[in-house]
This record gives C-alpha cells, sequence and structure tokens, in this order.
C-alpha cells in the first residue's frame, strides 16, 4: 500500500522524473514505478505527511510541511472534485476518477499555483 496525499495522485501524472533533490526523485521514481506496474495497488489518502513527503525539502520533521497552506488547499480540490475521503482506494479506481472529473479547467484550478506547473512540467491532465 502507498500513503498519498490527494493532489499527489495528479503529480503522477505528469512526473517526468525531475524534482527537489536526487534522493527526492530517487523515492518517487520507486513510487511511480509501483504505480505503473500496478494498476491495482493500494492508496491511503492521508491528510498528512505521505510517502512521497518523506524525502521532501519542504518537510518540517514529522510536524509538517512548510508549503501546507498551498498543499491543503490543493488536497482539499482534488477531494472535492473526484468526490473522495481519506481511506483506502484501488489505485486503478482513482485514475478513473481523476479521467472522469477532472477538465483543463479543474487541472488548471487546482494546480495553478504550484511551484511544477509554474515551470511548465506538468501541462497536460
Amino acid at each position: 500500500m502507498i500513503n498519498l496525499r490527494p493532489h499527489h495522485i495528479l503529480c503522477f501524472q505528469n512526473y517526468v522524473g525531475k524534482g527537489y533533490s536526487k534522493d527526492f526523485v530517487d523515492n518517487m521514481n520507486i513510487i511511480d514505478k509501483k504505480l505503473k506496474e500496478n494498476k491495482s495497488i493500494k492508496i491511503k489518502l492521508t491528510p498528512y505527511a505521505d510517502d512521497v513527503c518523506k524525502k521532501c525539502p519542504h518537510k518540517i520533521q514529522n510536524v509538517g510541511c512548510a508549503s501546507n497552506n498551498n498543499v491543503l488547499c490543493m488536497d482539499k480540490k482534488v477531494m472535492d472534485y473526484l468526490n473522495l475521503d481519506f481511506k483506502i482506494y484501488n489505485y486503478e479506481y482513482l485514475l478513473n476518477r481523476l479521467k472522469k472529473n477532472i477538465t483543463r479547467d479543474a487541472f488548471n484550478d487546482i494546480c495553478g499555483n504550484c511551484e511544477w506547473h509554474k515551470y511548465g512540467l506538468c501541462n497536460e491532465i
């Protein structure tokens, strides 16, 4: 099972092997590989630091995220657009919810303030 914040579901749809640091990218590569190889893998949605956050330089020990306000806003929007709760889902179910519910406008609403989106790394949904 992989623990993910809701907005990280979107991040993996556009992940291209770039990140904050080598440790962060190595961790993302491991998670990305698991997601690509097994669409039936279980995903536990969490409002707290997740498996991606483990190697993120924005993580403040086990307390939270230096970008917490922005991250919480993105998470809430994903939860609302996809009509999800903080519980365990099959990854394929989450992908289907994305395809069904995330329009270009929704994507820009959720990710428009994200630094990766601003760098042009996430222009496709």
